[in-house]
């Protein structure tokens, strides 16, 4: 497990242990209800030692599978249900929380598609992205507080594609499972900095946010010759640029990546 997968797990732990314990949170009050499709189960919780917990990767495997707990699937888009609310969760311990993982045009095509939007409007965000990234006057994770960033005066135009990507679905379509209210934590046992956002996260969290054009995922093509044979280069084209970064050589890049810093 990475350190966002095991804190996630860890979170589930301990709500399960809140309520069983019966001890209530500022967020939630009295936990009553802590599962996804079925209620997550018990354990002896005199054995359990959260301090030594967090540091025993073999454990926490051993005691979410008692509890019958597992890793959401990325299809979908909440985590878990806590009193008959699905979240999602975001833990903002490490790195960067992930908004949009790695998407070519298509899947944001897909979502203009589905909400009635004018992808011409991001496709210009793009370009201006180029433009800057060619003059070097952005890095390739261009952050929102940065002066010259492409993103931050479009919030009109990026914002609703955000939205559908943190409650609704991803590129490839709506969610089975979307998430009602986000809930962002930067320490799994520490309920008093918990926090629960709803479709107002994006304005709270708009100069953190970081977008960066990647390779390799969102199908994006490895050379030439399968950029030219691309089934769907016409669709993707308009954002892929063959651009060497800070290192290495050129690489087809066009898939883009959303993370929230801090």
């Amino acid at each position: 497990m990475n350190n966002g997968e095991k804190n996630e797990i860890l979170f589930k732990i301990y709500l399960c242990y809140l309520r069983d314990k019966t001890i209530k949170t500022k967020l939630f009050g009295k936990i009553y209800n802590v599962g996804f499709q079925d209620e997550y189960g018990t354990t002896n919780w005199s054995e359990v030692n959260f301090a030594e917990l967090k540091f025993d990767e073999k454990n926490i495997k051993k005691l979410a599978d008692i509890l019958e707990i597992s890793k959401s699937k990325p299809a979908y888009k909440a985590d878990i249900k806590i009193n008959d609310i699905f979240y999602s969760l975001k833990f903002t311990g490490s790195g960067k929380p992930t908004i949009v993982n790695h998407t070519s045009r298509l899947g944001w095509l897909n979502i203009a598609k589905l909400k009635n939007l004018n992808i011409s409007n991001l496709d210009n965000i793009i370009s201006q992205y180029w433009k800057l990234r060619a003059k070097g006057e952005i890095s390739e994770d261009c952050p929102n507080y940065h002066k010259k960033s492409p993103f931050n005066n479009k919030k009109e135009i990026i914002k609703p594609y955000l939205d559908f990507f943190l409650f609704e679905g991803s590129g490839q379509g709506v969610s089975d499972y979307p998430a009602e209210k986000i809930l962002d934590f930067q320490f799994f046992n520490k309920p008093d900095n918990w926090k629960i956002y709803g479709r107002e996260y994006l304005d709270e969290n708009w100069n953190k946010l970081y977008f960066c054009m990647r390779y390799k995922k969102g199908i994006m093509p490895i050379n030439q010759k399968a950029y030219d044979s691309h089934k769907n280069k016409k669709i993707i084209s308009p954002w892929i640029k063959l651009f060497k970064g800070s290192k290495g050589k050129p690489k087809f890049r066009g898939a883009l990546h959303v993370r929230v810093g801090k």
